[in-house]
């Protein structure tokens, strides 16, 4: 009798954008399977999917936080803008089932910042990740843990997580309770 795996690959996919004239230069981690384990909330409760985003957005803007201290760099400030255009697209590619920085209609990181903020004069990067679980996600600080290992362990991620050009981070998670997509959307300071 074969079992069926508890995780299905997790994909990692990163991007740099700079002063929004270089092309955006996409990596790929090769796909493994995941080792970390689900538990229920302390109250027993799950959380539901919208909860579980949120609550794994905080912890990757915490852990983004603590990985900069460790090499004395300036924490990354919250900014609502990049949290929009980073929840859009985990959103979009949880509801239509991709993973890119390129949404099928040709749209870039570039394009979901300007959404929000039109006159974009910066620099951008994005982070991209996935875990799926057919037991279902329940660990924010696993799932949020797994995702930060898996980042910092890829050069092309860590280069982003760690960049002395961004001082902003919007994080952006969306679930269905089976699957987690999260966005990271970094910004430089804006120039005038």
């Amino acid at each position: 009798m074969s079992m069926k795996p508890l995780f299905r690959p997790i994909f990692l996919i990163p991007a740099f954008v700079f002063c929004l004239s270089v092309p955006v230069l996409v990596g790929a981690k090769s796909a493994k399977s995941i080792p970390f384990h689900l538990q229920q909330k302390e109250t027993g409760s799950q959380l539901s999917p919208g909860e579980l985003s949120r609550e794994v957005e905080g912890l990757i803007l915490e852990a983004s936080n603590e990985q900069r201290a460790k090499k004395k760099l300036a924490p990354l400030a919250g900014e609502e803008i990049l949290v929009k255009a980073a929840r859009d697209h985990s959103q979009d590619m949880l509801k239509r089932n991709y993973l890119s920085h390129f949404s099928p209609e040709k749209k870039s990181v570039v394009d979901r910042v300007k959404k929000y903020q039109p006159k974009l004069q910066r620099s951008v990067g994005e982070n991209l990740h996935t875990i799926t679980s057919s037991q279902g996600l329940v660990d924010p600080k696993a799932i949020a843990g797994q995702m930060m290992d898996d980042w910092m362990h890829s050069s092309s991620h860590r280069k982003n997580i760690l960049s002395k050009d961004y001082a902003f981070l919007g994080v952006g998670c969306a679930s269905d309770g089976q699957r987690i997509f999260c966005t990271q959307v970094f910004g430089g300071p804006q120039k005038n």
